[in-house]
């Protein structure tokens, strides 16, 4: 999909260059253009817009801006001390080696960033999305930004990813496919179906996922668990997150 990526005054064209680049998208400057002006430009294609503190996403008529909601909640209170579901049903430990390979808005490999003090490498297939969960991570708020950092956003299809990496090349993989579904609200998770994979996940990549893993898989799904059950996954106890259940898969 092709996508513009200007500034704000107050943004760095070198750094609107720097993400088209990575990101394979188009690099524009903004020569003092409103945003209908940019919309026209653009004919119709997504705008990243970068100012000093903010990243705004330009799409089908609305602005969307970069931010990381209960994410950034979940982080604040794992700083706390509190133990995120999705830490305890991974039983991730500092030093370990995750693969996100369905970034989305990044929420999840914030908190896993977080509990390994370790980088998390998070696959996003739509080359928009990662460009903008990119810029959004460089402009988190104070307590995110160790975590923040620590995530490297690659433009990849998991799929072939993952097909690609040797055994057991990583502790755990994170798999969630919960964005196909309308389960989450909110205009940011609207952009992430948007703009995201909607296929399943399939049971060849999940066996690919332990294949890398050289612990197991953890997937994410909505009440009742169907597609955990149909990946022939058990829903892991919980005793939070009633929105939300896992499945584990060994590594192999």
């Amino acid at each position: 999909m092709r996508c513009l990526v200007t500034t704000a005054p107050s943004g760095s064209f070198d750094e609107a260059g720097e993400l088209a680049q990575r990101f394979g998208l188009e690099a524009q400057p903004r020569a003092d253009r409103a945003i209908p002006e940019l919309v026209e430009a653009a004919e119709g294609a997504p705008i990243l817009i970068l100012s000093k503190a903010q990243a705004d996403l330009v799409h089908r008529g609305r602005v969307f801006r970069a931010s990381f909601g209960m994410g950034f909640l979940r982080l604040v209170r794992a700083r706390r001390g509190e133990v995120d579901p999705l830490v305890r049903a991974a039983a991730l430990r500092a030093g370990d080696v995750v693969l996100d390979a369905t970034l989305g808005l990044a929420a999840d490999a914030l908190i896993a960033a977080h509990a390994t003090r370790a980088q998390v490498m998070g696959l996003e297939a739509s080359p928009v999305l990662a460009a903008f969960v990119s810029a959004g991570l460089r402009r988190i708020l104070v307590p995110g930004r160790v975590a923040a950092e620590l995530i490297d956003v690659r433009c990849a299809d998991h799929r072939q990813a993952l097909r690609e990496m040797p055994d057991g090349s990583v502790d755990v993989v994170l798999f969630d496919p919960m964005f196909r579904s309308a389960g989450e609200s909110g205009a940011l998770f609207e952009l992430v179906r948007t703009l995201a994979e909607h296929a399943p996940l399939a049971t060849e990549t999940l066996r690919e996922a332990q294949r890398v893993a050289r612990r197991g898989v953890l997937v994410k799904d909505a009440p009742p668990g169907n597609e955990l059950a149909r990946l022939g996954l058990r829903p892991l106890p919980s005793r939070r997150s009633p929105r939300i259940v896992f499945g584990w898969a060994a590594a192999q």
